[in-house]
């Protein structure tokens, strides 16, 4: 399991999160494009049910080793009709496409253990997010130590 704590500034508030690897459903980490990226911004900018924030001040990997240092991205998705939520824990990379490294909550992780779809349909929520819009709640946090 890896591990975030978060910290909002807003309220001085901390939380820590633990989210399933990526590995044990793609067989590595699934990579997702710079594109996807760019709409994920412009959505922000054009709905008032996507927003970001800082509050990332602590990455554990499963091994225990400290990843904070990294570019990190955390999208909290909440599905407005089903109110389920999922959570996609992403690495971004130096050509600015990025990492699935780790996907909770635990129930979300608990359904994709026993479903054999899970890789396609966990793909498929990544691709809603951005094509979806209306259809979510979106919170995208960010490392505190980004300037």
């Amino acid at each position: 399991m890896w591990k975030v704590l978060l910290k909002f500034n807003s309220d001085n508030t901390n939380q820590e999160i633990e989210f399933s690897d990526a590995k044990g459903y793609f067989g590595g980490y699934l990579k997702i494009k710079r594109t996807y990226f760019n709409k994920l911004i412009k959505i922000i900018k054009i709905t008032k049910n996507y927003s970001k924030d800082k509050a990332i001040e602590k990455v554990l990997s499963p091994e225990k080793e400290n990843w904070t240092n990294n570019p990190w991205m955390l999208i909290l998705v909440q599905d407005i009709e089903k109110e389920k939520n999922f959570w996609f824990l992403i690495k971004r990379e130096k050509d600015l496409s990025g990492l699935l490294v780790a996907i909770g909550p635990e129930e979300f992780i608990r359904y994709n253990k026993s479903n054999s779809e899970a890789k396609r349909e966990i793909m498929q929520i990544i691709n809603f997010i951005i094509t979806y819009y209306n259809k979510f709640k979106v919170i995208i946090l960010l490392p505190n130590f980004l300037s």
